[in-house]
């Protein structure tokens, strides 16, 4: 079964935070507006990603990723 595509989404801003957070492990205290401002600039000025998810996630605004962020993934 394919996956959502905001469940990929998602799972990209992960890895991007998962990143992040290797880099700067201050990154907890971070807010998440902060987070996902970054999460966007790396989406953008990054070859970390490839093109595929590159795809997916490019459109994304800093709120969009915000948003996403928020999400969880197991409901109930």
């Amino acid at each position: 079964m394919e996956k959502l595509k905001s469940t990929e989404q998602k799972e990209i801003i992960q890895k991007c935070i998962g990143e992040l957070s290797k880099e700067d492990p201050n990154l907890y205290y971070t807010d998440s507006s902060t987070i996902a401002t970054l999460v966007h600039d790396m989406i953008h000025n990054s070859d970390t990603l490839n093109r595929e998810k590159k795809d997916l996630v490019s459109d994304l605004s800093a709120d969009d990723i915000l948003i996403l962020m928020s999400y969880k993934t197991n409901c109930c």
